[in-house]
């Protein structure tokens, strides 16, 4: 039943069967229509409410879900860059005692070739390596295993 024949039910009860013609003339009507209108705009404020709750709710979940993948991805290009300037340390440490042994020996080829290989080293950059690596963990078939 609609609120205006529970309305009008209301009046033609109350006035007998002349009633729907005197509720017209009635302000009552008008005041229950009002009523019912003002009753239909909280309705609606409440679950607009509730959604946009929702959608607060679902922000913050996605904004800690990107945190927590910025973190985790912080660790890991933490750990290759540390991983990677050891093994360069490593390398051009292998490479000075080559060179000392190039020196020591006056093997000039030899020298030639540590040289080369050092000079390689040093302009290769980690960090290219690095952005490598970023892209393979934003796809999200990647499985990456560590040790």
């Amino acid at each position: 039943m609609t609120k205006k024949s529970l309305a009008n039910t209301l009046v033609h009860s109350l006035m007998g069967k002349g009633g729907k013609a005197t509720a017209k003339q009635v302000p009552g009507l008008q005041l229950i229509e009002g009523v019912g209108k003002m009753h239909d705009a909280h309705s609606d404020y409440q679950k607009l409410r509730e959604q946009e709750k929702t959608k607060r709710v679902a922000i913050l979940a996605d904004r800690d879900a990107t945190i927590e993948q910025i973190r985790t991805q912080r660790d890991v290009i933490k750990q290759a860059l540390s991983e990677a300037f050891e093994l360069r340390k490593t390398g051009l440490q292998a490479q000075i005692h080559a060179m000392d042994k190039a020196l020591d020996s006056g093997n000039v080829e030899a020298l030639h070739i540590v040289m080369d290989g050092m000079v390689k080293t040093i302009q290769s950059s980690p960090f290219k390596d690095i952005a490598d690596m970023r892209e393979k963990l934003s796809d999200e078939n990647f499985v990456l295993r560590l040790k």
